[in-house]
């Protein structure tokens, strides 16, 4: 091989481990939920037992056994996100040791919780959380939290580079981005569309057209934030929700 020839490959050899190792830098990281997945409330067990949480009636009641002692909540009389978390932060064990650290960031102070939560026995060993979570074909809505540094340490600063989702239902979408609990962007998708059916009709000269109410949502954003905040972002259906998913897009995470 001539002089010519070994430069030419090393060029190449360099430039294409260059090329893999800027891939692996910059490797994107997707983070998802599906339909009833999303986090409604975090709660950190400070007990040296298993906590539980038992949610019936979509939320309208809670027991909560923390620190061997059962407390039962009455959803009908809590109303959003902000009572809930009150309440459940105000549970004892039999000596009257508050140790239940709530974690609201996932959703919204305002959000009406009552009768959306999923039903379900909830557990966290001693020191663990358990995530209560949104009742997605009650709710309407399918949700990504981006915790703030207050409850995960080292939260770098990320750009979000899109938001992709197929909630299925029905009614129009909208797609919302929060910021430390304040709206900062809006997308939204009017559902359904209307389409020639796969044969073209006519009666009494009256087109006849399909109404389709899939929606794909494809939204690029390049949003900067610094980890110092919470971030939702939620997509919602005006009607129904049923099956779906929401992704984020995150290309610098480590």
């Amino acid at each position: 091989m001539n002089s010519k020839l070994n430069r030419y490959f090393g060029i190449v050899v360099a430039f294409a481990v260059a090329v893999l190792l800027s891939g692996l830098c910059n490797a994107a990281q997707i983070v998802s939920k599906v339909e009833d997945a999303s986090a409604a409330l975090r709660v950190k067990n400070g007990y040296d037992t298993t906590l539980t949480i038992v949610v019936t009636g979509a939320g309208t009641n809670l027991v909560v056994t923390a620190g061997a002692l059962a407390t039962t909540l009455d959803g009908t009389i809590l109303t959003n996100t902000a009572d809930y978390a009150t309440a459940i932060a105000a549970c004892t064990n039999t000596a009257g040791t508050k140790s239940l650290t709530v974690n609201a960031e996932p959703s919204l102070a305002a959000d009406a919780m009552t009768a959306k939560l999923l039903n379900g026995t909830y557990t966290a060993a001693p020191g663990a959380w358990l995530e209560l979570l949104w009742d997605t074909s009650v709710c309407l809505h399918y949700d990504l939290y981006l915790p703030s540094g207050k409850y995960q340490a080292g939260v770098p600063a990320y750009t979000l580079a899109s938001v992709t989702a197929a909630p299925g239902g029905t009614g129009n979408v909208t797609a919302s981005i929060y910021k430390a609990g304040t709206l900062i962007a809006r997308k939204t998708v009017v559902s359904p569309v209307y389409v020639n059916p796969a044969t073209w009709q006519t009666t009494n000269w009256t087109n006849s057209f399909t109404a389709d109410a899939v929606v794909n949502l494809d939204w690029p954003l390049n949003m900067p934030f610094l980890g110092t905040d919470a971030v939702i972002v939620r997509v919602a259906r005006a009607t129904t929700a049923t099956t779906g998913v929401i992704s984020g897009v995150i290309p610098n995470l480590p």
